[in-house]
């Protein structure tokens, strides 16, 4: 039972310029000088078995948890003192009307819709819905993606208004990470965010693409600033954008994946760190920071008793870069929603062979 549900949560994962002075760099030595607030916090109860453990979105009280494994991929929870209560699913695996292949599910906490997109190896259409439509699929809006012209995209994206967004990939031929995409005329251009670091002077870079634009990219909820998240190393950046175009960059996290290409393919080096796990809010951006590099995942399956994806240390930043707080959870989490209005963490973890949800007060930490 314990390795199915090791093998179900990576399984869940898989489908997870200029530095400004504010920003930092993560070396260990910076590393050392963050003052953890430790914080602790509790299991809430549910009325029902969790299927999954990835929070793609807190609004209202409420917890939208991928549930792959489950017969609808959406569970919504409410959640009410020290317990979540399930309210129902939502949205099914398939290649109908109104079913996805691959979701990838995001909003922000002052709109009243959330948009998934459907991704199968290519990006098919977004679907746009309405808090009060969650279980009305009639009315869900559907929003088909342009021809991708040759572009490699990922799931990830950010939308900026009615017709544009911003998408994580671009062509294999291409030195930048990101596209920007007019979903009413199918226009695609890059955006000057380039590869970082040593690239190999090869027609494609499909090692690259591979690398950099599977990523988390996050908007703002009402400002032009998107969160750029690389899945490996530790590297994050702020980036605004103005007319069309980078106006800036704010770099958070500076530390590259560590890689090698080898016949067109990327191999991962031993000292690759494992990324992070990231969400924001209006005022904040949280970052979990996942500890282990790839030798030390490969030799150590477990950390601090739970699987070694797991993580506890959890970075605070502002929108302009600046670290407003850094805290060591009390016990290892696997991914996690934010109420900013609140200032309360909600973190999937195990207890026992239970999928939980695990309640922090930040307001309260110390």
């Amino acid at each position: 039972m314990k390795n199915y549900i090791y093998y179900l949560l990576l399984l869940a994962l898989s489908i997870s310029c200029t530095a400004n002075k504010k920003g930092i760099d993560k070396t260990e030595k910076q590393t050392d000088q963050l003052v953890y607030t430790h914080v602790s916090g509790e299991n809430l109860k549910s009325d029902s078995t969790l299927w999954g453990m990835k929070i793609d979105f807190v609004k209202d009280g409420h917890l939208f948890i991928q549930e792959l494994s489950n017969d609808l991929l959406y569970g919504v929870y409410r959640i009410e003192d020290d317990s979540l209560i399930k309210e129902g699913g939502f949205l099914t695996k398939g290649e109908g009307p109104f079913e996805v292949v691959h979701p990838d599910l995001w909003g922000n906490e002052d709109d009243s819709v959330f948009y998934v997109s459907n991704y199968a190896g290519i990006i098919k259409e977004i679907y746009s819905i309405k808090m009060a439509d969650i279980y009305h699929k009639e009315k869900w809006n559907i929003i088909p993606f342009p021809d991708s012209q040759g572009c490699l995209f990922y799931p990830s994206i950010a939308i900026m208004n009615d017709s544009i967004c911003v998408v994580s990939g671009s062509k294999l031929s291409s030195v930048n990470i990101l596209s920007y995409v007019n979903l009413q005329t199918g226009e695609i251009s890059d955006l000057d965010f380039p590869f970082p670091g040593f690239v190999l002077p090869s027609d494609f870079k499909t090692a690259e693409h591979m690398i950099y634009c599977d990523a988390q990219l996050l908007k703002h909820p009402s400002q032009n600033k998107l969160l750029y998240v690389c899945r490996l190393g530790r590297y994050v950046k702020i980036v605004e954008i103005e007319n069309r175009q980078i106006s800036r960059q704010i770099s958070l996290y500076s530390i590259l994946p560590q890689y090698e290409v080898v016949n067109g393919d990327r191999k991962i080096k031993d000292d690759c760190l494992g990324g992070i796990v990231a969400k924001m809010t209006n005022d904040r951006i949280y970052c979990l920071v996942l500890p282990y590099t790839r030798k030390e995942e490969n030799e150590q399956p477990f950390y601090k008793g739970m699987p070694n994806y797991f993580a506890d240390e959890l970075v605070v930043f502002d929108w302009n870069g600046n670290i407003i707080e850094a805290y060591r959870l009390d016990q290892p989490i696997c991914n996690f929603g934010v109420d900013g209005t609140k200032n309360i963490l909600y973190g999937t973890t195990l207890d026992g062979e239970d999928f939980v949800v695990r309640k922090y007060n930040l307001t309260n930490a110390g």
